[in-house]
């Protein structure tokens, strides 16, 4: 968790893309069964919870593998831990690999429209309203 913080400077979190810049890294999706489709399940009612109200700026690197949890409930975050499989049964981390090494924001209040990346709904009310998770 040491790439957690608050961002200063050129390494502010971003308006309209996962990185410092503003665009989004190219990723390829890791499919559980579609082709093409990035591996989130969200079948259920499960809701995500607001893991935190800022983004994580993180170093990703190019061919690996990552699990970005979409439920909130990690204790890993921004990635999973498999705590899904209890606090929420409907969800799923979404997996994704970079193409290339990239530093980047990932959404930690679990609400945003390009997931893993950030896209700026962590600044509006419902969820700088919203209660965080306890953390032990």
């Amino acid at each position: 968790m040491g790439n957690r913080g608050t961002p200063k400077g050129r390494d502010r979190a971003p308006r309209g893309g996962g990185t410092p810049g503003g665009a989004f890294p190219r990723a390829r999706p890791v499919s559980s069964g579609g082709a093409g489709r990035r591996s989130r399940c969200r079948s259920g009612s499960a809701q995500p919870v607001v893991a935190a109200k800022e983004p994580f700026a993180v170093e990703l690197q190019a061919g690996r593998t990552y699990a970005w949890c979409s439920c909130g409930h990690s204790k890993r975050q921004p990635f999973c831990d498999g705590a899904h499989k209890t606090a929420a049964p409907g969800l799923a981390p979404l997996r994704f690999t970079p193409e290339e090494d990239a530093r980047v924001w990932l959404c930690g209040c679990k609400r945003t429209r390009t997931p893993p990346y950030c896209d700026g709904t962590h600044k509006g009310e419902a969820v700088q309203g919203a209660p965080l998770p306890p953390r032990l």
